[in-house]
């Protein structure tokens, strides 16, 4: 939908920027009755949980080398090189990015040393139950390769069929990754965190989830025995600022990028043109069309999506510094001017 701002009364204004409710007020019991049953019960109380939640078993919870490799066989090799020439990318930016030890004396005599240490093991957690997050598989143990973690666990919840997508196992095994169990959900967080016979406990966990692991992860990272956390991640954002001279197609790809994500996500287009923003209607139409998650992306629109109309870039950027959205898109001419 498309909305004139200035026609917007102030309370229409502050719910276009409202974000949705994702706080279930009985959601930290449950979460912290599973934790408590993994803790006690280890590899037995996973297959139980993963029954309960996922409908099935497994066929093993622990994956060897020889599983990554197969699947790396069996996936399309256009996707295989596709992974590949992505991974180069991210692995060449994360490189230039790496933190770099830092020695100097401060005064006569004060010398201050910054060192960095990889941690190990390390836990990601790659969702996968609607969709095989390829990309977080990369842009996880990538990082973590860079950094010099010795032991990398993965974990990601088995799919209708009872495994986890071949997709995200080659990406695993192009990565270097060893160690990938079949579980998902609050339970990995918590397997991760604590350890079982069969996954070892983490120093740290990252990667993003639905709310019952971002759940157990605020859990797990406030218990003495349990993990550090990457952050605790929410519905996806994102805020395209575009004028006249945006591309509508590039403009719907942002948009629809992180909207597949989640039907809580909140896909949002502020645009000083009327033109442009009927022309992005027409084109998130037509590219959902084509998109596999097409009715997740519907939802998200209808709930947290839209376009808004305002007179200028200026009052496009007075609103995304109050509405301060996970990812912004800036589609304006001279964009490094406006920062």
């Amino acid at each position: 939908k498309v909305t004139e701002w200035s026609t917007l009364s102030p309370a229409q204004a502050t719910h276009l920027l409202q974000r949705p409710a994702t706080r279930n007020p009985g959601l930290s019991d449950r979460v912290a009755e599973i934790v408590r049953r993994v803790r006690a019960g280890g590899d037995r109380a996973l297959a139980e949980l993963t029954r309960e939640f996922d409908g099935m078993l497994p066929d093993a919870l622990a994956l060897t080398e020889q599983d990554l490799r197969a699947a790396a066989e069996r996936i399309d090799p256009e996707l295989v090189q596709a992974i590949r020439e992505a991974a180069a990318r991210i692995e060449r930016f994360h490189d230039a990015d790496r933190p770099r030890d830092c020695r100097i004396e401060t005064a006569p005599g004060l010398t201050c040393e910054v060192r960095y240490q990889p941690l190990s093991p390390v836990g990601l957690y790659i969702p996968g139950g609607s969709a095989p997050l390829v990309s977080t598989v990369l842009m996880l143990a990538i990082p973590a390769a860079l950094a010099g973690c010795e032991e990398v666990i993965m974990c990601s919840p088995p799919g209708q069929d009872g495994r986890i997508a071949d997709e995200i196992l080659a990406a695993a095994h192009l990565c270097g990754v060893r160690s990938v169990f079949c579980v998902g959900g609050a339970q990995a967080v918590a397997a991760m965190a604590f350890g079982t016979e069969s996954v070892p406990s983490c120093a740290k966990i990252f990667g993003p989830g639905n709310a019952w692991v971002t759940e157990a992860k605020q859990q797990v990272s406030q218990d003495p025995q349990g993990a550090a956390i990457d952050m605790p991640a929410g519905p996806s954002e994102v805020l395209v600022i575009a004028d006249d001279g945006a591309d509508p197609e590039h403009t719907a790809w942002d948009l629809l990028a992180q909207a597949e994500h989640d039907v809580l996500a909140s896909p949002i287009c502020i645009t000083t043109s009327r033109d442009l923003a009927e022309r992005v209607q027409i084109e998130v139409a037509r590219q959902i069309e084509e998109l596999d998650r097409s009715a997740i992306i519907v939802q998200a629109l209808q709930g947290q999506g839209g376009i808004v109309v305002v007179d200028d870039v200026s009052q496009a950027l007075d609103l995304a510094n109050e509405y301060a959205p996970e990812h912004l898109c800036l589609l304006v001419q001279d964009a490094w001017s406006w920062l």
